[in-house]
Formats: structure tokens, C-alpha cells, sequence
């Protein structure tokens, strides 16, 4: 599970084939908690899938984290699931 980007204690994750499925989305670690986010289509915002004891505060920094760098993270999820 490579790191694809790590910000202010915040890393986003991408698990590669055969344990990742679709639809495309990224794994948030801060602290030992976690978030995972759907990056969702072109026109389609990112969207918060599951929260594992990541506080609100943490989860809404992540997701506009997500928000920021999605197609770039776009790009690197086909790159490691094709």
C-alpha cells in the first residue's frame, strides 16, 4: 500500500490489486485513525465512505485534502489498478 501523499500528519494511501476493488478511492491516516474516500467521476465530488476513529475535525481536513488533489489521485489509482 503505497503512500501517494503525505501533508501535516496526513497520508493518503492507495491499496494495489488483488486486495483493492473499485469504485476508485484513497485510504487517510492521521494518528491511527482513518478515513476512506470515493474519488468519485470527473463531475462527481470525492465522498466520504467510512470513518474509523478519525475525529470530524480531522475527516473534513481530508477530505478537502482529497478534494485538492483528486485528479492527481485519480491518475495514480488507474496506474496501480490497470
Amino acid at each position: 500500500m503505497p503512500t501517494v501523499y503525505d501533508e501535516d500528519g496526513f497520508q493518503i494511501r492507495i491499496y494495489l490489486p488483488p486486495r483493492e476493488h473499485e469504485p476508485p478511492h484513497v485510504h487517510v491516516f492521521k494518528a491511527g485513525a482513518e478515513v476512506v474516500i470515493n474519488l468519485g467521476k470527473a463531475n462527481v465530488p470525492p465522498e466520504v465512505r467510512e470513518v474509523y476513529r478519525m475525529r470530524k475535525k480531522d475527516a473534513l481536513r481530508a477530505y478537502r485534502l482529497v478534494e485538492r488533489l483528486k485528479g492527481e489521485l485519480l491518475r495514480k489509482w488507474r496506474e496501480y489498478h490497470e
